[in-house]
């Protein structure tokens, strides 16, 4: 069979079967089943594939009509130019977590010295992202999951920013010592009568990287009620929430002090507070 002939088959059992982006979905799938690019796979769709290629093309592509994530059944997702190892135990990174770093990055000399803080780490995609960027600063990773800090170690280590990165297990700001220039995370934030309308695809992802508890504000909540007394002075609290949250939060914070400024997203959606303590 030719790549267009399979990448027709597959893109018609994704869309029956409701999966997102099924075009998108069947190509990225037949590029990592051939060991090539998926504009290699665009470019030459008259191209006859391999028994050996085919078959586990069909069995990912198997996967994919069940809801799997495309980033669990590769096993890696792009984020800010570096491929990011995902498990079922961490949150995919997203594009909106890419804006994220971004906004933060713009803040700060990529030439100093700094210490920053990538609390809710997950896969470690902001710590690994920061450190990459910023080559003088060391990062402190936290989260509550061992699995996720194994996942964000593993990232670490195949960026070669061990080195500049600490892992530390803890509930919030349990474990947590120090001061930090900034302090930024993309924390649990949905409201739990929410979880159940995910699509089929996000319901695969660890519960725990996306429960905010009842009203969304579980983590976050507690989080910024501490982070004043982790930062340095002048130092940035940066924070992604979805849909509604970042007006209410930013109002929450001016009133105990801070300085906040929520920022869109590429879809024109309020989804980042910045804030600095007065």
């Amino acid at each position: 069979m030719s790549i267009f002939q399979l990448l027709q088959e597959a893109e018609q059992r994704l869309t029956a079967a409701g999966s997102d982006e099924p075009q998108a979905n069947a190509q990225w799938l037949l590029a990592y089943a051939l060991g090539v690019s998926r504009t290699w796979v665009l470019a030459n769709a008259q191209a006859a594939v391999s028994p050996e290629a085919r078959e586990t093309f069909l069995r990912m592509l198997a996967r994919k009509e069940k809801g799997e994530p495309l980033s669990h059944i590769i096993g890696v997702q792009s984020f800010c130019g570096l491929d990011i190892r995902v498990t079922p135990d961490v949150l995919t990174p997203r594009p909106e977590t890419e804006e994220l770093v971004e906004l933060c990055a713009a803040r700060f000399d990529r030439r100093k010295r700094y210490e920053f803080l990538d609390m809710c780490t997950g896969s470690g995609c902001i710590a690994v992202a920061l450190a990459n960027q910023f080559p003088q600063a060391v990062v402190l990773a936290v989260d509550i999951s061992p699995a996720a800090l194994q996942v964000a170690q593993e990232n670490a280590r195949l960026h070669r920013v061990e080195h500049r990165i600490q892992f530390l297990q803890s509930d919030l700001w349990e474990q947590v010592m120090g001061t930090f220039d900034l302090i930024v995370s993309n924390p649990p934030y949905i409201p739990t009568a929410d979880l159940a309308g995910l699509t089929r695809e996000v319901k695969h992802e660890p519960r725990l990287a996306l429960d905010g508890g009842a009203d969304g504000y579980a983590i976050t909540r507690p989080l910024c009620e501490a982070a004043d007394g982790y930062l340095k002075p002048g130092g940035l609290l940066a924070l992604e929430l979805c849909k509604g949250q970042p007006a209410a939060l930013a109002r929450g914070l001016a009133e105990i002090g801070w300085k906040p400024e929520v920022k869109k997203d590429i879809f024109n959606i309020e989804r980042f507070v910045l804030a600095r303590k007065i």
